[in-house]
């Protein structure tokens, strides 16, 4: 493999130079980002590689590849039986406040182990997870034992998996600098354990099929990928909700209908406060505390998915009221009062 980018930049440069497009090959996107996280290229290189990707769009292929380069230089964590990871990006959400940390708290609680994958917002983008944890639980790390030490006494965590490897965060420092959500915030939603359960959020459109074929050629048989509020895994509490099962590596669509859950909110859940974050920590805290209104429903929507991931024979709505106990109960509030203590 050679250090130089430019014969694969050369290939896919023509969608942004008016030239004539080609995708990568597996092998071809794996030595790219390979190459990139090694810290090969100048700065500019790796620019112009995220610019043409965005522009032209990634295939199924190219995000394997890239995916399974980025895969090899880290360690994972063992996950315990039964543990579901969910894989977001760094966009976060800007007019509604995430309600995955109150949700993770609920599966937890229900019996069903939560590793959540994330990291703080690009450069003005919304508020993540990441951006959560770090307010309501402590800071975000990169290592593995501690991770794993978690998730055995608490049946949940959060780590940020590209703190593992500094590769990443030049390709992160450009995504910042110019401003392109490019394939690297899309790959890290991708950098997973191998055959985990999985859910991941997609953006709206026709992208369900190429993500489902992207986690079935990476070994994954049991995913959700959810066309949430704000490109997010929360579910809308006010109309139907798309997505993609992957069953034992079966395809199958997802529609998540509030009104089908007796649920008819009026709006999405609503910031509280001026600060987007703290406005998320008060809209988990009132979930968690079981309030009425569209925070305690999205909360438990969103754990109802995880939970079904794992729970492959169990309905739906059956999976909610899982999720409904576990935060009535208050013993999803415990388990993230918990952490926050450890």
């Amino acid at each position: 493999m050679q250090g130089d980018l430019g014969p694969l930049l050369h290939r896919i440069s023509g969608a942004i130079t008016g030239g004539r497009i080609h995708n990568l090959t597996t092998e071809g996107a794996h030595n790219l980002f390979e190459m990139m996280l090694a810290g090969q290229g100048t700065d500019a290189q790796v620019a112009m590689c995220l610019a043409a990707m965005r522009v032209k769009g990634a295939t199924a292929d190219e995000l394997v590849g890239a995916a399974s380069a980025a895969r090899s230089r880290i360690q994972f964590p063992v996950l315990p039986d039964r543990c579901v990871v969910v894989a977001t990006s760094r966009k976060g959400k800007r007019r509604s406040p995430p309600m995955l940390l109150a949700a993770a708290a609920a599966a937890s609680a229900a019996g069903v182990p939560v590793l959540l994958q994330t990291g703080p917002s690009l450069i003005a983008g919304g508020v993540t997870a990441g951006d959560l944890w770090q307010r309501m639980v402590g800071p975000l790390i990169g290592d593995t034992a501690h991770t794993q030490e978690m998730l055995d006494e608490f049946g949940m965590a959060c780590w940020r998996p590209t703190l593992a490897d500094p590769g990443w965060q030049r390709l992160q420092r450009i995504e910042d600098e110019t401003g392109i959500r490019g394939i690297p915030d899309v790959v890290t939603k991708l950098l997973l354990p191998g055959e985990c359960r999985v859910v991941t959020a997609a953006v709206p459109g026709p992208v369900l099929g190429l993500a489902g074929d992207a986690f079935h050629s990476l070994g994954h048989r049991q995913a959700l990928i959810v066309q949430g509020v704000e490109s997010s895994v929360d579910p809308s509490v006010v109309e139907t909700t798309r997505g993609m099962r992957l069953v034992n590596g079966i395809k199958a669509p997802l529609r998540v209908r509030p009104a089908d859950f007796a649920m008819f909110e009026s709006c999405e859940p609503q910031q509280q406060h001026e600060e987007p974050i703290e406005a998320a920590a008060v809209a988990t805290q009132a979930a968690l505390l079981g309030s009425t209104g569209g925070e305690t429903c999205a909360a438990c929507l969103t754990a109802a998915l995880l939970i079904s991931v794992v729970e492959t024979d169990l309905d739906l709505a059956t999976c909610l009221s899982m999720a409904i106990e576990a935060v009535e109960s208050g013993a999803a509030d415990t388990k993230l009062r918990a952490l926050k203590s450890s």
